[in-house]
């Protein structure tokens, strides 16, 4: 079963993320969730998930730093979810480590 861990802080996108990945199924799990991006951490570092989707602009740490971070002990898919849709902006967020934006 693929175990997935969303970190979103707005919580309705939170709780829509989760429920798509639950209603599309196909072996997908979302073993966990965090609304900012320390926690979003420690939840990852606890789970140990195969896939990550992560909003870019959250509290505490943003979804880039998030990245990177993960990029220093893992090469677990990171999926970036965001508003901002500016080419810069997904450059930043595929050379930060992210593998789809």
């Amino acid at each position: 079963m693929l175990k997935v861990v969303v970190v979103e802080d707005e919580e309705l996108v939170r709780k829509g993320i989760v429920l798509t990945v639950d209603w599309a199924g196909a072996g997908c799990a979302v073993v966990g969730e965090a609304a900012n991006g320390e926690e979003g951490l420690e939840v990852i570092r606890r789970y140990r998930p195969d896939l990550i989707v992560t909003d870019i602009r959250m509290p505490k740490l943003d979804g880039i730093e998030v990245c990177q971070r993960i990029r220093e002990k893992s090469s677990v898919p990171i999926i970036m979810l965001t508003a901002k849709g500016d080419d810069m902006d997904k450059i930043l967020g595929l050379e930060y480590g992210a593998d789809d934006y």
